[in-house]
């Protein structure tokens, strides 16, 4: 009987208390509501409600002491500190508050002894508050004493390596150097820190942040311990510090060394001539997969031997190719597949040479072959084959044969309905309806596109979309709207006069159409792709000057900038239009471009 009522008694008292528990939840929830609100006055009611009810005081010491600082009630968080600090006469954390309640009081002196004494008093009883304190003191922004505190537990504790946080805590304070040379002795002592010491420079300074001091300074450092010691971790480092600021003409030179020294295959040189590729270094790039090429029993040898010609190409579309050109990399092509054979390997340099033999030499119906036997090869390789079924419905779109492109294109979208080449196949079908005039159907297309994962895609379909709302019903058969089409579907096919007959027939129509500086853009584009570069300069800038309100006045200047600047050698006025971007352009997307090119023009000049 006895235990009976012992057991109800425990029931009803744990029931009690877990509705008092449950009852201060919630009204803490109110607090922390209040809190955010700004309504601290009705959160500390309730805090001071807590104390009375003798809560447990830590589980809202930190909002309760964050309301009587934001109301400047000192005086009150003083007591509440002193409190607390009786409490836990072991915790430093409560002891760092009091001293920040006497720096708002205005007593700096008083507050900075009691810094120090926290400092002193850290010994090995309390060492496992280390990371406590010193965000506390990061907290109330006294980084030196966060500093302090890491080096004070380094005495303290010698076996533990605190050496990444004194490290960050230099870089706090802004010490960048002496940062620099912390991590460079950590890497040197624990290498598995390199990566969270490059994850942690990368977000101090970066190129991004055009920080080229720190990073110069690094450099010397590295390069400098390297020659001392030759440290295999160090040498990564300069590597990765080196790709950071795209210097990968250097990195190659230290890929090799390390390479070397520790006979590794080629995984890095090849990883170093991707980046190089992707980045447009296209120089670096061959060096890199000839230097693979040289060591013939390289499992990276056929890789490097298609994606050399893959940068070869590259090169020359970069640039104002002669049909020498073309010619020389057409044979190059042909060598290569020669030497490797048309298998799944060489898949991808099989259906990169259809589309120079289409696109370049103009020859649709062989590339169509190719692409056709390239398909049949990639079989196994689904992602490659969607790839080849888009270039070859590309190619039937050039060939005006608009059903085997939709039916192409179909194919791919339905096998990767939620994969971004499935998106890309998709909006090459609404470009297939807007060329044909179909533009409420590629519309209503796009506006599912907008909503790609791609981003590309996206964009391109919001891009045709605001295009095709912004024409469309100007004129009431559309005329203008299909004419436009038509032009861009001729520049596809590389039929140029006729392109340029229609745009200068159309222009000729037209009276203060919105469709008029898109026309002209496209006549400039027209000249650009015909290589009569002048003209299309001159184009271009008519754009910018008599459209200079609308969308494509810097997208004309840029265009204008960059034939001038690197097809026409002619400095002085690339320097012009993209001073003119940067003035007259503020909001432009090539503002920033514009600028870097602007500074390196200057130069060239003087």
């Amino acid at each position: 009987m006895d235990k009976i009522k012992t057991l109800s008694a425990i029931i009803l008292f744990l029931l009690f208390h877990s509705e008092i528990i449950s009852q201060n939840k919630n009204e803490f929830q109110i607090a922390q509501q209040y809190q955010r609100s700004g309504e601290c006055e009705k959160a500390i009611i309730l805090y001071q409600k807590f104390e009375k009810e003798k809560v447990p005081i830590n589980s809202f010491y930190n909002n309760y002491l964050n309301c009587l600082i934001k109301l400047n009630k000192y005086s009150e968080a003083e007591k509440l500190i002193k409190k607390t600090k009786k409490i836990f006469p072991k915790n430093l954390t409560y002891k760092i508050d009091l001293g920040f309640i006497w720096k708002l009081k205005g007593f700096d002196k008083k507050a900075i002894k009691e810094y120090d004494k926290i400092i002193f008093n850290i010994d090995k009883e309390n060492i496992n508050q280390i990371n406590s304190i010193a965000t506390k003191f990061l907290f109330i922004e006294e980084n030196e004493y966060a500093l302090k505190t890491y080096q004070k537990a380094q005495k303290i504790n010698p076996v533990r390596d605190y050496g990444y946080q004194i490290a960050n805590m230099y870089r706090k304070i802004g010490q960048t150097e002496i940062m620099i040379e912390e991590f460079i002795n950590l890497i040197k002592r624990d290498p598995s820190k390199r990566q969270t010491i490059q994850n942690t420079l990368q977000s101090s300074f970066s190129k991004i942040s055009g920080d080229k001091k720190n990073f110069d300074i690094l450099k010397f450092k590295l390069k400098k311990e390297i020659q001392k010691n030759n440290n295999v971790d160090c040498t990564e480092m300069l590597i990765w510090l080196l790709m950071q600021e795209e210097n990968f003409k250097e990195a190659f030179i230290y890929c090799k060394a390390l390479q070397k020294r520790l006979k590794e295959d080629n995984g890095r040189i090849f990883d170093l001539a991707s980046i190089s590729h992707e980045n447009k270094d296209f120089e670096t790039a061959k060096k890199c997969y000839n230097y693979i090429i040289d060591f013939q029993k390289s499992k990276y040898y056929i890789q490097s031997k298609i994606l050399l010609v893959i940068v070869e190409f590259d090169i020359i579309l970069e640039k104002n190719y002669t049909e020498y050109e073309l010619i020389k990399i057409k044979k190059l092509f042909t060598k290569t597949l020669d030497e490797l054979g048309k298998n799944i390997t060489t898949s991808y340099l099989l259906k990169e040479y259809a589309n120079l033999i289409g696109l370049y030499f103009n020859n649709v119906e062989n590339a169509i072959e190719i692409l056709t036997e390239c398909i049949e090869i990639t079989n196994n390789e689904k992602n490659l084959q969607a790839e080849c079924k888009l270039d070859l419905g590309d190619m039937h779109l050039i060939n005006n044969d608009y059903w085997e492109a939709i039916i192409l294109y179909s194919q791919v979208e339905k096998s990767f309905k939620e994969n971004p080449i499935g998106h890309e196949a998709k909006f090459k079908r609404a470009k297939i309806s807007y060329f044909q005039g179909e533009f409420d159907w590629a519309q209503a297309q796009l506006d599912v596109l907008k909503a790609s994962t791609s981003k590309l895609i996206a964009n391109n379909a919001m891009e045709l979309s605001l295009f095709i709302t912004d024409n469309l019903g100007l004129d009431t058969s559309n005329y203008t709207m299909k004419k436009y089409a038509e032009i861009e579907l001729l520049i596809l096919q590389n039929k140029l006069q006729k392109a340029e007959k229609l745009s200068d027939s159309l222009i000729n129509t037209l009276n203060s159409h919105s469709l008029e500086d898109d026309i002209f853009y496209m006549k400039g584009k027209i000249a650009f792709l015909g290589k009569n570069y002048k003209k299309a300069v001159e184009i271009f800038t008519y754009v910018a000057e008599n459209y200079s309100f609308d969308i494509l006045a810097d997208d004309a200047l840029y265009q204008a900038a960059k034939i001038s600047e690197e097809l026409l050698q002619d400095y002085k006025n690339a320097k012009q239009y993209y001073e003119k971007i940067i003035l007259d352009h503020k909001g432009s997307i090539f503002t920033n471009e514009a600028r870097k090119k602007y500074r390196l023009l200057e130069n060239k000049i003087l």
